[in-house]
């Protein structure tokens, strides 16, 4: 059973799944879909093309599927906002749409949007991805699963943050961060791999010190990247991590948020 507050406003046309509830004062426009068992408390806008998943849980004052901040927006085109299942989409959160016509803003499964973040305009998140409070990403960011964006930390457009990869809180990220690494400071650098984080998403404790010894290669040696990067395929020519992070320098456009100095007394012995 739909449970509807007697003060929301859901447009006849929207398609809401069995056994929702729809708090007071919630807006929810035509074009929108939402999956089973999901609970808007109160005071939840969505609007646009917009898809949110079942089970999920979303808290006072949050907006989705809004039209993208862009000034380069169409007014009048469309553009799709797609969220998971299992969300947590906290207070005052703020979740665009595509900027270009046709274009989607998609957030995966089982994240969690903490108080005041903001994801922006044709950004890609992944699964099990925490934003903590006040977290912002710009448009076109690409955040990888397991990724951990820290309070208060803002992520520059077109930036890619990888696999199970940590912003630390109040960071400036203008680069792209790699998979399995903690990235932190003003501008931020990739400080050290995220051992915790790997560890809570399952690693093994070989497969962390293989991207430990990767991270070293890498970084922490007199090499130039391109010969840095023919070692560690040629170390671990099998191994699907390395790939990963390899792959993710290839194809990276804004740089990498490479080590400082500083950063190398930390990572040996």
């Amino acid at each position: 059973m739909v449970i509807i507050d007697k003060l929301a406003v859901v447009h006849e046309k929207a398609q809401i799944g069995a056994n929702c509830q729809i708090g007071p004062f919630c807006t929810v426009g035509a074009n929108v879909q939402i999956g089973d068992n999901t609970n808007l408390k109160s005071h939840v806008v969505v609007d646009g093309h917009t898809t949110i998943g079942s089970d999920c849980e979303i808290f006072p004052f949050v907006t989705l599927g809004i039209d993208s901040q862009d000034l380069k927006h169409e007014p009048n085109s469309i553009s799709y906002a797609t969220i998971g299942d299992r969300n947590i989409i906290r207070e005052f959160v703020s979740i665009h749409n595509g900027t270009e016509e046709g274009s989607t803003t998609s957030i995966g499964d089982d994240c969690a949007l903490l108080a005041h973040a903001h994801v922006g305009h044709n950004c890609i998140v992944g699964n099990h991805v925490i934003f903590s409070h006040n977290a912002l990403a710009a448009g076109h960011v690409i955040i990888g699963d397991h990724a951990n964006i820290g309070a208060l930390a803002a992520i520059h457009q077109f930036c890619h943050i990888g696999t199970a990869a940590m912003v630390a809180a109040m960071s400036r990220v203008i680069q792209d961060v790699l998979p399995f690494t903690i990235a932190e400071g003003f501008p931020a650098h990739m400080r050290v791999i995220n051992k915790i984080g790997m560890q809570r998403a399952g690693y093994s404790d070989e497969e962390i010190a293989i991207v430990r010894k990767t991270f070293r290669t890498l970084f922490m040696r007199e090499l130039r990247l391109d010969e840095a990067v023919a070692e560690a395929l040629s170390s671990f020519p099998n191994d699907n991590n390395v790939t990963l992070m390899l792959e993710a320098i290839e194809a990276s456009q804004r740089g990498l948020a490479r080590p400082e100095n500083a950063t190398y007394e930390i990572n040996v012995g």
